[in-house]
């Protein structure tokens, strides 16, 4: 019984990538009554894949996708693999973690399942350029067509292929049936062999029974369009026999008489059917590893080479090594590895892409400073912007934007400072485009300077979301340019394109357009003004006349403020002409000219400051500034890069292996000597996986990507490999073969797998994969830096406060919090001492570092202290359990173990919460670091404080003289006071009001550290136009890929990544100092949490809101770094918040009294929604209010957005947002208060 209705099954098929996309839209059957939900719904999520996958060939790669317009978190994604690889416990992890993140239920909504499919081709090729079967075989050199209207074509086609391979002398008469002798050959062939011909034609049977009579021959029938891999019949396994190769394609057979021509290759094995170019990179039965000649060598003798150390399959095989091999390479009779003759090498030594020099495989790294200066010469700037109209309607209402303007501005090296209007080195500097596809000469302009200068630029305000995706729509679809990319989504970070790189300003400062003159003080000539975007169409071309009427100015999507002033404008100026050519092109000049007056000088000031150039050297702000450090700041052998699997089990053994060693312990009753209990043991001078000296057993895992698996890496096995280009899978593989000899020949009694078939094992085999997942050594795996690495705190305790007589409620936040930890903090330097289970100390408190350990809550905080990731959010809980359940009632939970957190921290927020009543159960491991940290009294240390102390000068300096500083001696005093307060000598004539140098410093101070943090194995994206280079991605052991979107028949984009094993970690991270970052700032944070207590109504990452009392004690406020500040301070002294209400965090509104202005205001905020004009009249204080104080129905806000399409074009399409409030961090009360999951309250009659 199906539990799923189909409401939609549609392919699109791309035949030149072999790839099928097919999305089926389903709706799950009502779940009968006595029915376990869950089980119901995943077998019909099972019923639904089996569907979608059917007709698939185990071969294939598959990937899946599934979807809900209701879910609030996207599209889940599952990576392509081997149709037979897939599982259904996969596709439904999927599911259910996007299921976990969205509240509706699985059995109400409509859901999309899409199944993209990859036929892999047989062989290397081009992709088809015939129109069938007959046409591409008349064409073929290697091809005899056999062209009858009987059904007599096996036996016409043998009696060719007879002909051909005995040289009949009447081989071109049997070809073209002269006076019918291929017709009377085949009857006499086929009264011979006793065949009957079916009506329909030959089959298998009949091929039989001919190869049965031909016993002097072989029979081979290829499958067509599989380029040799599909064999549909082999009538013997005699070698020496002459073959009869035939091509069959829908009841017809062909005859082949030279398979390279007729497979499209330069070699063609017959053992394995693969074709293939290359010689030396061919392996299989039917050719020798080592001497990479076919037919194999026989393995019954072996002889040594005494030149390369390499062994061989007898005579025969070394003398052919001997023709090309030997000088190539040799093997290490010390470590077994494979190299190259021509090339150094020192056994156990790689070359280090971070230390940029050889070192020992296992050696630790560290950050290199940065020893360059930034490019000033032969560059250019091209600064531009783009009007579209929105005439063209897609399918559900969208409208899709399409440029007709494009304005560029150009600077290069000889004009950026300068205001002319024609350069001798670039010519003329502004260019105006104005036709209906302006992005084709745009294109045509651009790429024609990159043979002009060496490097070229491109920068529009935010073009990774709009101008850029219209240039790279151009590149896919009109052009067969194959630009670098890096993407967030479908947002377009970085384009680069040989020498020209696309870059988007708002990633290095994140303001409007509008805000860059004052942020940057670009004086009053530059100002951003009012355009009736809605009014550019192809019928108001050449409109003359008064104003538009004031809805194409679209005024409801403006925040409230921004349309009082355009309605105040409008109304002053609606008699005013409106010249409908002249005025789109003034609107967009004045953009270009701000964007581009707003990058040259952030880019001096960079240069000026920091001496980086961030838009040649940078891609975001957060790069730039990480390069400022590098380049000016950072010491020698200071900040370690965590190797890629952390610090245990530092010989690379995974935790697979530790699993199928611990395994056999048990099963064989023996101890085993591994990595995970402590080094490696050590074999005749060689390391090896495991040893059991009692037994004289040598237990070796093969990984199957570091030891070159034949079975799973079957393609590009000669391929310099990404994570050692001295490498390739062969090598490695020739490696390991020496190693196991080498064991043998010492006589010990060697025990070997491959990964992947203890995989397998652990799949089919149930005792083993319980026995092995909670073993003590495998129970809690290695410490995770990136688990200790948490946001900011942010949640709100009160859904709703109203002052009471006596109260004020106010709002104060931490001036520049992260400037002030990265200033003052403490950091962890070099690498760590790592301490596992018992060797941990027993005491924390001089202990710096990281700590995972399980840890027992008190049940009467009323703010916890330790963060955990539950439920897709950062919680903080009292009650594991009642955090994960989100438990709104009381906690039943009585054993620790429901209680517990395990987790990863920095031991600083474990300090504190050992202070505040946590106990600690149990503790598995310790990363022990020595800090710097700022000394007040010495003025010395702090790993980031030189960095800090200069830009909190210069940003200080660029704010001017504060207004009480009016004679040389205030301000010399004003001087003295600072240098004692921040420890920062400000310089006297330095300090002059510079608005663009403080926005700059700001932007520094605070985007510093976010690049430690960065994710390593990010997502890429590739352009692919051919289906080899499609084929190749698909089957290369390095990376694996997530999706393939067709552009059109011609054009992929493929997603994908690095796999564990072959990614880099980035010279630029080390996420253990981003956790201490973020860690420090939750304790300054707590650090008023805990004073304030049950006053707090709400907090964000650096702010408290809370209730101010006569008599208790209130947060003191200050203008210092790392002191709270008044949020309302600039609304005059004595203003407050009167009545507040929260929907949850990043979710609230408040009523304030203004002091300045003597009245009331109201500020809202909801993240997720922008409030314009439209959307703040249906959520607003008034609205959350009654929301929470009588629970009512969502709130539906329907608004017009600009999105980007996969295919990467721009459209504005209507969508709806819910808004319902939604506080889950905490047991919220009826009276609007809340205490932490697992709180136990007193109560009292």
């Amino acid at each position: 019984m199906e539990k799923f209705v189909i409401a939609k099954d549609f392919v699109r098929k791309v035949r030149r990538f072999n790839l099928t996309g097919r999305t089926l839209e389903f709706k799950i059957k009502p779940i009968p009554s006595g029915s376990e939900p869950v089980s119901w719904i995943r077998d019909a999520i099972n019923q639904v894949i089996t569907k979608g996958i059917e007709g698939l060939h185990p071969e294939d790669q598959v990937a899946f996708s599934f979807c809900c317009k209701q879910f609030s978190r996207g599209e889940g994604w599952l990576k392509f693999r081997a149709a037979r690889d897939v599982t259904y416990d996969d596709v439904w992890k999927v599911i259910s973690d996007i299921y976990q993140s969205n509240s509706s239920g699985l059995n109400t909504e409509t859901f999309c399942l899409g199944v993209t499919s990859v036929k892999m081709p047989a062989g290397r090729g081009r992709g088809r350029n015939y129109n069938s079967y007959n046409e591409e075989c008349a064409k073929r050199k290697g091809i005899i067509s056999i062209n009858n209207k009987d059904n007599m074509c096996l036996p016409r086609a043998l009696v060719v292929a007879i002909a051909f391979a005995t040289k009949d002398p009447e081989m071109v008469k049997i070809r073209k049936d002269t006076g019918k002798i291929q017709r009377d050959k085949a009857i006499e062939l086929t009264k011979n062999a006793a065949v009957t011909i079916p009506t329909a034609g030959c089959g298998i049977p009949e091929l039989q029974q001919f190869q049965r009579h031909l016993t002097g021959f072989k029979i081979v029938v290829y499958k067509y369009g599989t380029k040799g891999r599909d064999v549909i019949f082999k009538g013997t396994e005699e070698e020496e026999a002459p073959s009869l190769n035939l091509l069959y394609h829908e009841g017809h057979y062909n005859v082949v008489t030279s398979l390279t021509s007729a497979f499209l290759c330069r070699y063609y094995c017959e053992t394995c059917h693969i074709p293939y170019d290359h010689k030396e990179r061919h392996r299989c039965g039917g050719m020798c590893p080592c001497c990479q000649h076919s037919p194999a060598c026989s393995r019954a003798v072996l002889v040594t080479c005494d030149n390369c150390k390499r062994s061989f399959r007898g005579q025969t095989c070394y003398n052919n090594h001997l023709q090309s091999l030997c000088q190539k390479i040799r093997r290490c009779e010390e470590c077994f590895k494979v190299v190259q003759s021509d090339r150094k090498h020192t056994c156990g030594e790689i070359y280090c892409k971070i230390c940029r020099k050889h070192a020992p495989a296992d050696h630790l790294c560290y950050m290199q400073p940065d020893a360059g200066k930034p490019k000033t010469e032969d560059l250019l700037f091209c600064f531009y912007d783009l009007e579209t109209r929105q005439e063209k309607q897609l399918e559900a209402g969208a409208r899709l934007h399409e440029p007709n303007l494009c304005v560029f501005k150009q600077c290069c090296d000889t004009c950026l400072n300068t205001s002319a209007e024609i350069c001798k080195k670039c010519g003329v500097r502004l260019h105006v485009l104005r036709c209906n596809d302006p992005i084709s000469r745009f294109m045509e302009f651009i790429l024609g300077q990159r043979k002009i200068f060496k490097q070229v630029v491109v920068v529009a305000h935010n073009g990774q979301a709009f101008d850029h995706q219209f240039v790279l729509n151009y590149i896919l679809t009109a052009t067969d340019l194959k630009p670098d990319l890096i993407m967030r989504g479908t947002k377009i970070i970085m384009m680069s394109l040989g020498n020209v790189k696309f870059l988007d300003s708002l990633n290095y400062f994140p303001l409007s357009l509008s805000k860059l003159p004052r942020a940057f003080g670009l004086g009053a000539g530059f100002k951003k003004g009012y355009f009736p975007y809605l009014f550019n169409t192809t019928a108001n071309t050449n409109y003359v006349g008064p104003l538009p009427p004031v809805e194409y100015y679209d005024p409801d999507n403006m925040k409230e403020d921004d349309r009082i002033k355009f309605l105040e404008w409008y109304e002053q100026n609606k008699t005013d002409t409106f010249d409908m050519q002249k005025d789109l092109v003034a609107y967009c000049i004045s953009d270009v000219e701000i964007l581009t007056a707003a990058c040259l000088k952030f880019r001096q000031q960079m240069i000026e400051t920091g001496n980086v150039c961030p838009f040649t050297e940078a891609c975001t702000i957060a790069s730039t500034c990480n390069k400022v450090y590098r380049r000016n700041f950072l010491q020698p052998n200071t900040i370690g890069i965590i190797p890629k699997g952390g610090y245990r089990w530092r010989d690379n053994q995974s935790k697979v292996a530790i699993q199928w060693l611990v395994w056999l312990e048990k099963e064989q009753n023996i101890n085993i000597v591994c990595a995970a209990k402590q080094q490696e043991a050590r074999v005749a001078g060689v390391k090896v996986d495991g040893y059991c000296a009692e037994t004289n057993q040598v237990f070796e895992f093969h990984g199957c990507y570091y030891h070159g698996c034949p079975a799973c890496f079957k393609n590009s096995r000669d391929e310099p490999l990404r994570d050692d280009p001295t490498q390739t899978l062969n090598t490695r593989y020739e490696a390991t073969v020496a190693k196991t000899e080498r064991l043998r020949d010492l006589g010990h009694h060697l025990i070997q797998i491959w990964e992947c078939e203890f995989r397998r094992q652990l799949q089919q085999n149930a005792e083993i994969c319980s026995y092995v997942e909670n073993h003590p050594l495998l129970v809690n795996t290695p410490l995770n830096p990136r688990d200790a690495f948490f946001g900011g705190r942010t949640g709100n305790t009160y859904e709703y406060y109203k002052c009471k007589d006596g109260e004020k409620i106010k709002y104060v936040d931490v001036c520049s919090l992260y400037p002030w930890v990265c200033k003052y903090g403490k950091f962890p330097i070099g690498h760590p001492k790592v301490y596992v289970g018992e060797e941990c100390p027993p005491a924390i408190n001089n202990v710096e570092g990281l700590i995972k350990c399980k840890i027992l809550p008190p049940q009467n905080l009323y703010h916890p202290i330790l963060p955990a990731k539950m439920n897709n959010k950062l919680m903080f809980v009292l009650c594991r359990t009642c955090g994960e359940k989100m438990n709104q009632g009381k906690c039943h939970h009585h054993t620790e173990e429901e209680r517990a957190l395990t987790g990863t921290w920095v031991i600083d927020e474990v300090k504190k919460a050992l202070e505040m009543g946590y106990r600690m159960l149990k503790v598995h491991e310790v990363w022990s670091y020595e800090i710097d940290q700022f000394d007040k009294a010495t003025k010395k240390g702090g790993l980031f404080t030189s960095m800090m102390n200069k830009f909190v000068a210069v940003k200080q300096q660029a704010s001017g003289w504060p207004q009480h500083c009016r004679t040389d001696e205030e301000k010399n005093r004003y001087i003295e006071e600072f240098l004692e307060r921040e420890d920062v000598k400000l310089e006297f004539a330095e300090i002059v009001e510079n608005p663009g140098l403080r926005s700059l410093a700001k932007l520094i101070l605070n985007s510093f550290w976010g690049k430690l943090g960065q994710r390593e194995n990010q997502p890429k994206t590739a352009i692919v136009r051919t289906p080899a280079e499609f084929f190749n991605m698909l089957s290369n052991p390095a990376i694996c890929v997530t999706a393939a979107l067709p552009v059109n028949e011609d054009v992929l984009i493929v997603n994908y990544e690095h796999r564990d094993e072959s990614y880099d970690p980035l010279t630029t991270v080390n996420v253990t100092i981003a956790a201490y970052v973020t860690t420090q700032a939750r304790l300054k944070l707590y650090s008023y949490l805990e004073k304030l207590g049950d006053r707090v109504l709400y907090y964000d990452t650096d702010s408290v809101i809370y209730v101010s009392r006569e008599g208790e004690w209130d947060v003191p406020t200050g203008s210092c770094l790392g002191e709270m500040t008044d949020e309302l301070e600039g609304y005059g002294a004595g203003s407050h918040i009167k009545e507040f209400v929260s929907g949850g965090p990043k979710n609230y509104a408040y009523k304030f009294f203004a002091a300045k202005d003597n009245e009331e205001k109201v500020t809202c905020k909801v993240k997720g929604i922008s409030l314009n004009y439209a959307a703040s009249q249906l959520v607003n204080f008034d609205t959350i209010k009654e929301m929470i104080l009588s629970p009512t129905e969502p709130v539906y806000i329907t608004g017009k957005n600009i999105r980007r399409t996969k295919e990467h074009e721009v459209v504005t399409r209507e969508e709806t947002k819910i808004y319902k409030p939604l506080s889950t961090k905490r047991c919220f009360l009826d009276d609007h208060s809340s205490y932490p999951y697992g709180h136990k309250r007193c109560r009292t009659e």
